[in-house]
């Protein structure tokens, strides 16, 4: 992998110089070699791309576009994105640290995959209806008046929020930016893109795309920045939307930032989802599942994670047996060796913390029954062991913390109802899956259970579907045909209602229903 090195931004549809010398050093997880710069941005940096953002939206032809003419740059940005998919999952690998399989099978094929999907909803993408209403029937028994009228002539229309200020995770980062992007820029909407600090190679690169797609100067703008400047962003009076996913601790100072600036934002934050196993759930099937989304994708490094195993009390040392014994077969190492499972962290400061929490668990009073170390023979590279946490109960802060790495607590329930109490009892409710011999039964059980996302005796990923948390896993939604919602506003357009709307106006626009439609 060669090195790469950045001295500009991409901003306003081309490569700008960086206003500042400070500038980000790319460490690879797997060697700890230096792999290559980009710079940090100053607030001269986020002013130009805001103001250039600002203009491609208040001056320029994007929102004026059609849904469908902007669902062609789309397409061509996604099938620009396919031609370089194994150059972009090697260095995706090498500076992420993900398997190189993880990137070949999901962070290269999702950016393709969004984009494409939004440029779908692009070309069938209807954002205004006639209504013509008559609601004084449904006043009827009321006495008095009122000085509203209870019919109405309008035109409701859905128009873009604006400036969008994204900031995408560094676990799945590349995949981020379309899947924030992508229904932003369908609604209307231009975009600065926040890249994530320890792997922003890559998601650069979509400048490239862009300038390859001819997609229109500020729809798009790349910076790298360090905190002040990222909060300098996130409160920039030329943002009028923020979608961000990372930590809890990280989306509460942007969700208080944008409630006192009265803007709107997306937060998909953190989880510490639970994996409810019945005691009529077949062990030989539950057990796969509950090692690969645990700890076997991304090194646990991924928000969905099933890092609550919450098994029967009467089976449970069966549970902790094939556990240890399939966390143990999976192989630590260089994420470029096909047979590799547990890839490193992305970081050495990520590993320091599933450390801290490790030896936490200890001082709670928990067991390491296995794993809770360095891999012996890899001495370089921020690699950690599969770890199982036993003896673990619902209240300890390892099974109510969201760790971020290759560690998982077995925790004990006796019956469903403790179960799904167990599942419910924490702060944050973004995923969870149930094992269970009767599917439909599975389903019952999802309803029980507050969080965003479920899945029954598998763990999916439905990304055709919305996606988010409950309580303070998040905000809003991402994926599916509701995500490009969350980028449009509502405007009502009236007449008297003794007059009709134009014909110009009307004419193949579709009829609003409802109560008192008429």
């Amino acid at each position: 992998m060669t090195q790469s090195d950045y001295q500009h931004f991409f901003i306003d549809g081309a490569w700008r110089p960086a206003q500042s010398s400070d500038r980000f050093e790319i460490i690879s997880p797997r060697s700890e070699q230096v792999i290559g710069h980009v710079p940090a941005a100053s607030r001269a940096d986020i002013d130009a791309a805001v103001a250039a953002a600002r203009r491609a939206f208040d001056e320029g032809e994007w929102p004026r576009l059609t849904p469908a003419e902007r669902a062609d740059y789309l397409t061509r940005m996604a099938d620009a994105i396919a031609k370089r998919q194994e150059e972009l999952a090697e260095l995706i690998t090498e500076e992420l640290g993900c398997t190189l399989f993880l990137s070949q099978v999901y962070q290269v094929v999702s950016p393709v995959m969004s984009l494409n999907y939004n440029a779908e909803i692009g070309r069938s993408l209807d954002t205004a209806q006639v209504r013509i209403s008559d609601l004084g029937p449904l006043a009827t028994g009321s006495e008095g008046g009122s000085i509203i009228p209870m019919a109405g002539a309008s035109l409701v229309v859905q128009e873009p929020v604006g400036v969008v200020a994204a900031f995408p995770a560094y676990n799945f980062a590349f995949p981020a930016v379309p899947q924030k992007v992508g229904p932003a820029l369908i609604a209307g909407c231009t975009a600065v893109v926040k890249v994530t600090e320890p792997n922003p190679l890559a998601t650069f690169l979509y400048g490239e795309i862009c300038e390859e797609v001819g997609l229109p100067p500020g729809v798009i703008n790349i910076v790298a920045a360090r905190g002040p400047e990222s909060e300098y962003l996130v409160r920039h009076p030329g943002v009028d939307m923020v979608s961000f996913t990372g930590s809890v601790q990280t989306g509460s100072r942007i969700g208080a930032a944008c409630g006192e600036l009265i803007r709107p934002c997306v937060l998909e934050l953190g989880g510490k989802s639970a994996a409810i196993v019945l005691e009529d759930a077949r062990i030989e099937d539950a057990l796969p599942v509950l090692v690969g989304a645990s700890v076997g994708t991304n090194a646990g490094q991924s928000c969905v994670a099933l890092t609550r195993l919450v098994v029967p009390a009467a089976q449970y040392d069966q549970y902790a047996e094939a556990l240890v014994e399939a966390f143990r077969s999976l192989k630590v190492g260089d994420p470029f060796e096909a047979d590799t499972v547990i890839s490193p962290l992305v970081t050495e400061r990520q590993r320091a913390r599933v450390e801290e929490y490790v030896e936490l668990a200890r001082k709670e009073g928990a067991t390491i029954a296995t794993g809770g170390r360095r891999p012996a023979g890899l001495d370089r590279g921020w690699y950690y062991e599969p770890t199982l946490i036993t003896d673990a109960d619902n209240s300890m802060r390892v099974s109510r913390e969201e760790i971020f790495g290759p560690v998982a607590s077995l925790i004990p329930h006796h019956g469903e109802e403790d179960a799904i109490r167990i599942a419910n009892d924490n702060e944050l409710g973004l995923s969870g899956a149930v094992f269970t011999a009767d599917d439909a039964h599975g389903f019952e059980v999802a309803r029980k259970v507050r969080t965003g996302t479920f899945s029954v005796n598998t763990f999916a990923a439905d990304l055709g579907s919305p996606f988010g948390g409950y309580k303070k896993s998040g905000i809003g939604r991402e994926h599916g045909p509701t995500a490009y919602q969350e980028f449009l506003h509502y405007k009502t357009v009236s007449v008297d209602p003794s007059r009709q709307l134009p014909e110009s106006v009307t004419a193949g626009v579709r009829r609003g229903t409802g109560p008192g439609s008429v």
